[in-house]
């Protein structure tokens, strides 16, 4: 009893104290499940012919958000340009449908870049930190089609090195970029050079015979809106204006904002991922919250590209008379894949086991975050308290520890909704073998091939 009435009051706390998150309404989640509900007979023609556990790739999702993310910051800017970032999301279908509609590819691996190539596209990015002198070289060959996204000094001597040792005849000179350090998330620091030392690097790097410093890079994360790339914006601004002469930068391309944008839903949470939670549960272990869910707001894509526009112009030629690359991953493959599942073993009436377990997400997932898991076979927008479990040999192999149904039975085909980033790219053969691959054009659904040969560089 004592354990119960903690519970109840550790509840009401993070009900209380949940700032910076907020109580989920009713109404999103309702909207939410409708939505997905609306293509029912889609998704369970999809496991009735192909099978499960499936990822459904969503090609006419895809579509949509590439169009919309394009239209939206090429009505603020005159003249931009995005990149696909390929970790989020990185089946071969999602480059090439990118590449198709001229969108480029941002990648961060040579193996990433073995991809990009075969796709056929023609405007890279390469970036990350550690490259390796092979994955230079290949990027150094192919140098017509990439701009190389320098991570430090030493990575520039290393990049010149391997150009003057390769001797390629008739090569212009290989386009580079240089990645500033985000000096607003902390744990960001293994990225890019800190701005101060700018300046210092564009007077190595000017006038190089072999590398021509075309741009600038930076990179913010898990944005929620814009204001962290407002201020790297104006940081980088005012110190080219302030602290560099203009020699340095006068042939400059592009700046490259980055990615990070966070899908218009924002970001969904379990009471035990808010801040109090978090605090309550590291205190206090194996308290249990009640079912409530809560989310963190984003201010939607329309706002971000409205400030950082407006932040770009306020720079005058310095920043604007730039052509402006974004990066984004995550906004874009959200909602290009879904996961089917069936479920093959009910313990009780609220305790179902399905045949994919969490090796298909890569880790425990459904643990950090709020996901709605929907039955198709017995669909309502109520969400009953029934635990559905993967099939993996342990205990956190949970999809969701509620369903959106009018309940459970053996054989019901469920959906773990807009699971397109990061999981796919992410997934492990652990225990169990990754799932089958559908796709849906828009008209037909067809089995397609993964990645076996991207395993490796």
């Amino acid at each position: 009893m004592r354990h119960k009435i903690f519970d109840k009051i550790a509840s009401a706390i993070v009900r209380t104290f949940s700032y910076p998150a907020r109580p989920l309404p009713v109404e999103i989640i309702r909207d939410y499940v409708n939505g997905i509900l609306e293509r029912k007979e889609l998704f369970l023609e999809s496991a009735s012919d192909h099978g499960t556990p499936q990822y459904f790739y969503d090609e006419t999702s895809l579509e949509a958000a590439i169009d919309r993310f394009n239209r939206t910051f090429r009505n603020r800017l005159n003249r931009f340009q995005m990149f696909y970032a390929m970790k989020s999301n990185h089946l071969p279908e999602i480059s090439k449908k990118a590449v198709q509609s001229g969108t480029g590819l941002d990648v961060s691996s040579g193996m990433e870049l073995n991809s990009a190539l075969s796709s056929g596209c023609e405007k890279i990015i390469f970036s990350g930190p550690g490259k390796r002198d092979e994955e230079l070289e290949l990027a150094v060959k192919n140098s017509a089609r990439i701009v190389i996204m320098l991570d430090s000094l030493g990575e520039y001597k290393r990049l010149t090195n391997i150009i003057r040792r390769l001797d390629i005849k008739n090569q212009d000179r290989v386009s580079a970029g240089i990645r500033i350090r985000n000096p607003y998330q902390g744990t960001w620091n293994k990225f890019g050079t800190p701005l101060e030392e700018l300046g210092y690097f564009l007077k190595t790097v000017t006038g190089d015979d072999v590398i021509d410093a075309a741009g600038i890079q930076f990179h913010t994360s898990w944005n929620l809106g814009p204001e962290t790339q407002v201020k790297l914006i104006n940081n980088i601004g005012d110190y080219l204006r302030c602290r560099t002469p203009k020699s340095y930068y006068k042939n400059f391309r592009f700046l490259d904002i980055g990615g990070g944008y966070w899908p218009d839903p924002g970001e969904w949470l379990n009471p035990e991922n808010t801040l109090i939670g978090k605090l309550i549960k590291t205190a206090f272990q194996g308290v249990r919250f009640d079912s409530r869910h809560y989310y963190m707001k984003s201010r939607g894509l329309a706002s971000f590209a409205r400030e950082i526009s407006g932040a770009i112009q306020n720079h005058g030629d310095i920043l604007g008379k730039l052509e402006i690359w974004a990066e984004p991953g995550r906004w874009i493959s959200t909602g290009s894949m879904h996961i089917l599942l069936k479920v093959i073993d009910l313990k009780r009436a609220d305790n179902a086991i399905t045949d994919g377990g969490i090796n298909i997400l890569g880790w425990e997932r459904p643990l950090t975050e709020y996901i709605p898991v929907i039955n198709l076979s017995r669909p309502s927008v109520a969400e009953k308290n029934i635990t559905v479990f993967g099939s993996l040999c342990m205990p956190e192999d949970v999809w969701g520890r509620a369903l959106f149904g009018e309940g459970i039975k053996k054989s019901d085909i469920i959906i773990v909704p807009d699971q397109g980033a990061y999981t796919y790219s992410l997934r492990q053969a652990f225990i169990k073998p990754v799932p089958r691959i559908v796709c849906y054009d828009g008209k037909n659904l067809k089995k397609i091939k993964g990645d076996k040969d991207f395993l490796s560089f």
